[in-house]
Formats: structure tokens, C-alpha cells, sequence
């Protein structure tokens, strides 16, 4: 595994294609968009590759921003050029589901962000519908008994503390749901990956007794 040295000078890296693809891959089965720490893995596994490839996190993020960024704008005379047509075209797949994993994260997080203006909207038109309750009217009569001006103001502070504990506790309804449906989704997620691998694996056996079965039968025609 490539190491680095506190205080040593990083060298400038030249990725080849068969650099990007594994990036690719690895970036395409750790997700670091959700979890960031996973650069670390995706740098570590990119640096086994070969012996004078030296890279960190840092790197294979920017290489793999650069390379969405490619794709975004179509670049294709860019990417081709530094590989074969296979390589090329498994790039391509590469780059639209790494890029379909970006834009479901940016949903994600814009639906968070929303969510949260919601609710802090809520919570600040609560306190101003309590502020305006508790706040004397003007033309009240001062002269009136004290009493029950005393708990119309107890009776606003409880409606005020209810209405905000409702709110609080909607919130938090809804944040365990969100995590619920992505619990769900992972699972989901998991469940066809491991059909895909199992397909593939069934293919894979199929081809190998076909061609078997072929190479069976010509050695028996020689006889």
C-alpha cells in the first residue's frame, strides 16, 4: 500500500485509463458522496494499482470531479483518447451511475435543506403569534382587575409551549421516517446488487458448460 511521508513533496500524478477505471469502480462501490470517509479506501485501493502511483483522498476527489465534470459537458474526444474502445465504454457506464449517485445525493440533501426552512419557519411564526398574544392591545382598560389579564398571559405561554412541542415532536416523525426510507433503500439497494452478482455468476457458469459441451463435441467428431 502507497504511504506518504509528513513533509514530502507530492508529485504531480499522471492517471492512465486503467488508473480511472479502477477509481471508478471503487468510487461506483463505496459511495464517499454519503460517506466521505470512504475516499480514504477509494485512494488506498487506487495507489495498489501500481507501484509509483502515489495518491490521497484528496486526489481521487478531484480526479473524480474532473472526470464527472467530462461527462457533464459532453467531453468525449478527451476521455476516448486515452484508452481503447472497451475501456471507453465502460467509463462511459461508469460515469452515469457514479453521476446518478451525485444527483440523488444532491436531491437529498436540497429535500433536508427544505425540509429544515420548513420547520424554522414554523417554529418562528409560533413565536410571533404567541408574542403578538401576549403583547396588551391598545385601548385595553387599565383600570380592569388584574386577574384575569394574569391568566390569559399563563394561558398564552402554555399554548405557546404546546404548539411548539407539536411542531418539535413533527419533526422529529418526519427525520425518522427520511431515515427509514433510506434504510429501506439501502436494503433495496443491496438486495438487487447481490441479483445482479448472482446472475452474473449463473451466466458465467452457463458460457463455461456451453463452450464445454462445445469442446466435448469437436474433440468427439475428430474420433
Amino acid at each position: 500500500m502507497t504511504s506518504f511521508t509528513s513533509g514530502s513533496r507530492k508529485k504531480q500524478v499522471r492517471f492512465q485509463t486503467k488508473d480511472d477505471l479502477v477509481l471508478l469502480r471503487e468510487v461506483l462501490a463505496k459511495n464517499p458522496f454519503q460517506n466521505k470517509s470512504a475516499w480514504n479506501e477509494i485512494a488506498s485501493a487506487v495507489a495498489d494499482t501500481r507501484s509509483n502511483l502515489q495518491v490521497d483522498a484528496r486526489r481521487v476527489r478531484e480526479r473524480t470531479h474532473l472526470l464527472i465534470d467530462q461527462h457533464k459537458k459532453s467531453n468525449a474526444d478527451s476521455l476516448k483518447s486515452s484508452g481503447i474502445d472497451e475501456e471507453y465504454g465502460e467509463k462511459e457506464t461508469l460515469l452515469d451511475e457514479i453521476l446518478s449517485l451525485v444527483e440523488d445525493e444532491e436531491k437529498q440533501k436540497e429535500k433536508q435543506k427544505e425540509k429544515k426552512e420548513t420547520e424554522e419557519n414554523r417554529g418562528k411564526e409560533i413565536r410571533k403569534r404567541a408574542m403578538e398574544n401576549l403583547t396588551p392591545k391598545k385601548g385595553d382598560d387599565d383600570s380592569n382587575d388584574a386577574t384575569p389579564s394574569k391568566r390569559n398571559s399563563s394561558g398564552n405561554i402554555v399554548g405557546y409551549l404546546k404548539e411548539k412541542n407539536d411542531a418539535e415532536l413533527i419533526y422529529r416523525r418526519q427525520e425518522l421516517e427520511v431515515k427509514k426510507q433510506q434504510l429501506q433503500l439501502e436494503e433495496e439497494k443491496f438486495k438487487l446488487e447481490k441479483h445482479e452478482r448472482m446472475q452474473k455468476l449463473e451466466n458465467d457458469k452457463q458460457e463455461k458448460t456451453l463452450m464445454f459441451e462445445l469442446l466435448k463435441k469437436c474433440l468427439g467428431d475428430r474420433h
